[in-house]
């Protein structure tokens, strides 16, 4: 596709959209906002303090800026930030130039909204409205980003285990009432970085689903227990602590001074992050069992469920849930906070910039998932009725981990509810969204008060009314004899172009099956 007609094809921020939202206002741009994190290099020494405890220790974010190691993170912007040309929109929001007859190159305008028909799919805005952002469209212009940059914290988890077969009874006792004492032991040593790249590249944020050929499938609550075994009812992880008061729990739990923190001779924060061997070696040993057990738990879920890129560090956020002992942790809904959490780190990897190096296997596995049809597909894994086994698999609204706050939409992936799917209702729309071609710019502006109103009146509320829809007797991938059709028009289903999707349609019920068999 020509940059003219790619042109034509995208809209800034802002601009006019079809389709209602569930519970949210329409999509908006948030303008092309650009957040770069900032270092300032002079130290300043602090005086000393007597005492560690939260009520006491004054850590400022002012005072970790000062430090070397110092890096604003993405959850609270620094104060430098770069705006792009922005005039206000409906509503007051900022958005993106409007120009729609610009000749600048897409790379230079970053516009990333739906406007009309792209190559490939979709015809309009309706499903995925982003879509021009994502790194689907440039793949199926020929352009390749290669395999993504993934990490595991295999050395760190090895430590956990280490540390729990060692530990005394009464930390054990401690852990083991969390019940999630078992997730340094369930983790892969190793990933299959080109299969995981093949599937981010059919992740679409603003359905939080798969696109295949043959419809959407996702990750849902049901999943998140049957393979992790981790709470899923319970309350939301909501808490939203400034820097300031996580620093000073971290200062407490490890134990030190709040200057040692950061210093040069005995560091233990680094780039926004607590050094995974300062917890291990501070923690470990000499200490009570309440505050072995707080670090070893901080750990495992900064190791587990949370991990991110820092590499041998994790963020202080994790301590948060467990700062004061570790005996509400099991009525914590750490399966919703897990899955918001993939969610989002899903859509941000499924922007066009995000890339490393080149790889064959990905290639062929790109292909080949253009090919694969709902036959194939083993959609009920773990047993039929996942509704009734996992309740708040039903749940339809937002789910949350802290300000992170993403849409669950079960509606959309019948089939893995052990039902016929038929055309899903709209997609649920934030508040506020950017989802730009430059992953830094990512972001989504919904409440989390609303998300936790929403899961907090489940199951009287905001449960998916599944007594409506028909169930999949004999065949599994089953779905309405509109969907394909529909699925077709407003989704991306293919990478590559070149190829004609499989037009069998799966049967729906036992009277389509038996007719189907007996006409062929």
């Amino acid at each position: 596709m020509s940059d003219s007609e790619r042109d034509r094809n995208r809209q800034p921020p802002g601009g006019k959209r079809r389709g209602k939202s569930f519970f949210a206002p329409e999509l908006g741009g948030s303008g092309a906002r650009h957040v770069t994190t900032r270092k300032v290099s002079a130290s300043a020494r602090r005086k000393k303090q007597a005492h560690t405890s939260p009520d006491d220790v004054r850590i400022s974010v002012e005072d970790l800026r000062e430090s070397d190691d110092f890096e604003s993170s993405e959850d609270e912007p620094s104060e430098k930030i770069y705006i792009s040309k922005r005039k206000k929109g409906a509503g007051g929001r900022f958005v993106g130039d409007s120009s729609s007859g610009s000749n600048r190159r897409p790379e230079e305008v970053d516009v990333w909204t739906v406007t009309g028909p792209v190559p490939g799919g979709p015809e309009d805005d309706t499903v995925i409205p982003s879509f021009l952002g994502h790194v689907a469209s440039r793949l199926w212009d020929g352009a390749d980003r290669g395999v993504l940059k993934c990490q595991t914290r295999h050395g760190a988890l090895k430590k956990l285990r280490q540390w729990y077969e060692t530990a005394s009874e009464e930390v054990k006792v401690l852990i083991d009432g969390t019940e999630i004492s078992h997730l340094p032991f369930i983790m892969f040593d190793h990933l299959d970085i080109p299969l995981l790249s093949a599937f981010v590249e059919r992740w679409q944020p603003d359905t939080n689903s798969f696109h295949m050929p043959f419809g959407e499938m996702t990750i849902t609550l049901h999943d998140v227990w049957h393979i992790l075994r981790i709470p899923v009812a319970g309350a939301m992880v909501s808490g939203q602590p400034n820097k300031a008061q996580l620093m000073a729990y971290c200062v407490q739990i490890l134990g030190i001074l709040p200057e040692d923190l950061v210093s040069k001779t005995s560091k233990h924060f680094a780039q926004g992050g607590v050094l995974i061997e300062s917890i291990i070696s501070l923690c470990r040993h000499g200490r009570t069992a309440e505050v072995e057990a707080i670090a070893w738990i901080w750990l495992t879920l900064g190791c587990t469920l949370f991990t991110d890129k820092s590499g041998h560090r994790i963020r202080p956020a994790t301590i948060w849930e467990v700062r004061e002992g570790v005996t509400d942790t099991s009525t914590v809904s750490w399966g919703s906070a897990t899955l918001a959490y993939l969610y989002r780190q899903l859509g941000i990897s499924s922007r066009g910039d995000c890339s490393d190096c080149s790889a064959t296997r990905l290639r062929s596995l790109r292909a080949r998932l253009d090919t694969l049809t709902a036959e194939e597909i083993t959609w009920l894994p773990f047993g039929g009725e996942p509704a009734a086994s996992v309740e708040h698999t039903a749940y339809y609204g937002w789910i949350a981990y802290r300000d992170i706050v993403e849409p669950y939409m079960p509606s959309r992936v019948l089939r893995q509810l052990g039902y016929v799917q038929t055309v899903p209702v709209p997609i649920c729309r934030p508040i506020g969204v950017v989802r730009s071609w430059k992953s830094l710019k990512y972001s989504v502006d919904m409440s989390v008060t609303i998300a936790v109103d929403m899961w907090n009146a489940f199951p009287v509320m905001y449960k998916l009314p599944l007594m409506g829809f028909e169930e999949a007797h004999v065949i599994a991938g089953g779905c309405h004899p509109v969907y394909l059709d529909w699925f077709e028009r407003h989704s991306h289903p293919r990478i590559l172009p070149g190829r004609d999707l499989p037009r069998r349609h799966p049967p729906r019920s036992n009277n389509d099956y038996v007719s189907f068999h007996f006409i062929i």
